[in-house]
């Protein structure tokens, strides 16, 4: 696997929004970047993304005016393969070559058969947590046992992994943020510079859709500033439009 990049935006820790995220990651790229998306939802047996999906099809379905406005996007859905961890790596190379991007959303624990494999086959992890010690504390030993099993390790391809803040508040004070980010640099675990902010929008039915791309209301959450820097480190740019570059960064400016 050379030419596709393989990622995943994983946690041990319930509740952080890692299905969110994965969603509003691959609906930017794939809508916004037009990169050529695909998403193979490993996390057994609940397959959130997968079962969104379904949904979102049900309801097309049902509703012709919202089946016309998908058609009118001029854009197929990226697809979305559910299958358990010790059959991701098969799908994934079923996949390569014919996607720039896939995004490989896996279960909320090391204690599942072919999960190191798995890890050492991506490209880069991001890791979710937010200003909670619960979080740090199950984030933590994720990221070591990423650095002990995974990365460098014969036939490993995975290149780094990365921390982030998921539901910041800008109005707290920052000293908790400022800490975690410093004892994580002591373990050689980087964060990235982006945190998505707390906001009661990222429960509205608009923000979790596979098959839509974000409106304009959703992106100035900080979105885009994750999303181009994930493309800064994945691709060595960030393959986002001008003109919706643009867009989004003013969004961003009116907060």
């Amino acid at each position: 696997m050379s030419s596709t990049k393989y990622i995943s935006i994983s946690s041990q820790k319930g509740g952080v929004g890692k299905t969110t995220i994965n969603i509003l990651a691959a609906s930017a790229f794939h809508f916004l970047a037009k990169q050529r998306v695909a998403v193979i939802d490993c996390d057994y047996p609940q397959h959130s993304l997968n079962g969104l999906r379904k949904k979102e099809l049900e309801k097309l379905q049902a509703n012709p005016e919202k089946a016309a406005e998908f058609q009118a996007l001029g854009r197929q859905a990226y697809p979305i393969v559910a299958c358990q961890v010790k059959e991701a790596l098969t799908v994934a190379k079923q996949l390569e070559g014919k996607y720039d991007l896939v995004f490989i959303d896996t279960p909320g624990t090391i204690n599942v058969p072919g999960i190191l494999e798995l890890w050492k086959q991506l490209d880069y992890i991001f890791m979710p947590l937010e200003a909670d010690i619960l979080s740090v504390e199950a984030t933590l030993p994720f990221a070591q046992a990423l650095g002990k099993f995974s990365k460098g390790q014969p036939g490993s391809r995975l290149k780094q992994y990365y921390a982030f803040w998921n539901k910041h508040i800008k109005s707290e004070k920052q000293e908790f943020y400022t800490r975690t980010e410093e004892y994580f640099a002591e373990q050689d675990i980087p964060f990235l510079a982006s945190r998505l902010e707390h906001s009661v929008n990222y429960k509205k039915e608009a923000m979790r859709s596979t098959m839509f791309p974000l409106s304009k209301e959703f992106l100035r959450l900080s979105i885009s500033g994750l999303i181009t820097e994930m493309s800064g480190i994945i691709f060595g740019t960030a393959p986002v439009k001008a003109a919706d570059t643009v867009a989004v960064t003013e969004a961003d400016a009116t907060l």
